[in-house]
C-alpha cells in the first residue's frame, strides 16, 4: 500500500460513497485519510485490537500506512503524540520522556517507524480509555482510527464525561468497515461531530 493510495469513504448519512483525497499530496496540508490535519498539536490514536488482524491483517496494514503517511507530511510547526489501544493504551514515548509533543523530524520518524512496525493486534476495544489518555496531553485535534463493532461503542456516561473534557479539542474519527459503510459507532460519531471534528467510514480493502 503506497502513500498515494486512494481511500473510498462515506460521509455519515450520505447516499453514495465519495472518493477521498490522497492520504498525502505533495504541497498540500497533511491528511489523515479523509481529514485535513490543521492543528499545531495533534494526537493520533489507533486501534490495535485483535480484529485489526482480520482479512489477513489488511486493517492493521492500512492503519499503519495511513498513520505513517500523515506523520511524514506534518508541517514544521506541527507537533504530535501517538497512541495505540485495545483494552489498554500503549503510548509512544520519545527519547525526551513521556508526555512531550514531538516534531516529525527525521530522527523521530525513524524511531516512530520502529515503534509502529512492532505493534501487533491483540485484545479488545476500549475507546474511552484511549480518548482520555489523548485528552491528557491537551491537543488541538485528535485523530482516532478504529474498526470497532457497534458493541464496542462508547457508553452514554463516557460521552458525557468526554464531552466535558474535550473543551476546544476537535475529534476526528475514521471507522474501518467492509460493506455498506454504515455508522458502527453512533455515540463515537456524535462525540466527534459535536466537537467540531468529524466521522467517516472507510473500507480498508477498497484498493487491494
Amino acid at each position: 500500500m503506497t502513500r498515494g493510495t486512494l481511500w473510498v469513504c462515506m460521509l455519515v448519512g450520505a447516499a453514495a460513497p465519495v472518493l477521498a483525497a490522497d492520504a498525502v499530496s505533495p504541497g498540500d496540508r497533511p491528511r489523515f485519510f479523509d481529514f485535513e490535519v490543521k492543528g499545531r498539536r495533534v494526537a493520533f490514536v489507533c486501534d490495535r485490537s485483535g480484529s485489526m488482524s482480520d482479512l489477513d491483517g489488511t486493517p492493521m496494514a492500512a492503519a499503519k500506512a495511513g498513520l505513517i503517511a500523515s506523520l511524514e507530511a506534518l508541517g514544521e510547526s506541527q507537533q504530535f503524540h501517538l497512541f495505540f489501544y485495545s483494552d489498554r493504551v500503549t503510548v509512544y514515548t520519545p527519547p525526551g520522556g513521556p508526555g512531550r509533543p514531538m516534531f516529525a523530524d527525521e530522527e523521530t520518524l525513524r524511531s516512530v517507524h520502529r515503534f509502529v512496525d512492532g505493534i501487533a493486534p491483540s485484545g479488545g476495544t476500549r475507546h474511552a480509555d484511549a480518548l482520555a489518555a489523548a485528552l491528557a496531553v491537551a491537543p488541538d485535534e485528535i485523530f482516532l482510527l478504529t474498526d470497532g463493532a457497534s458493541r464496542h461503542d462508547l457508553e452514554p456516561q463516557d460521552v458525557e464525561r468526554l464531552s466535558t473534557r474535550l473543551g476546544r479539542t476537535r475529534l476526528f474519527v475514521v471507522q474501518f468497515s467492509v460493506g455498506d459503510g454504515s455508522t458502527q459507532s453512533p455515540r463515537l460519531a456524535k462525540l466527534a461531530t459535536t466537537s467540531g471534528g468529524g466521522y467517516r467510514v472507510v473500507d480498508p480493502t477498497a484498493n487491494e
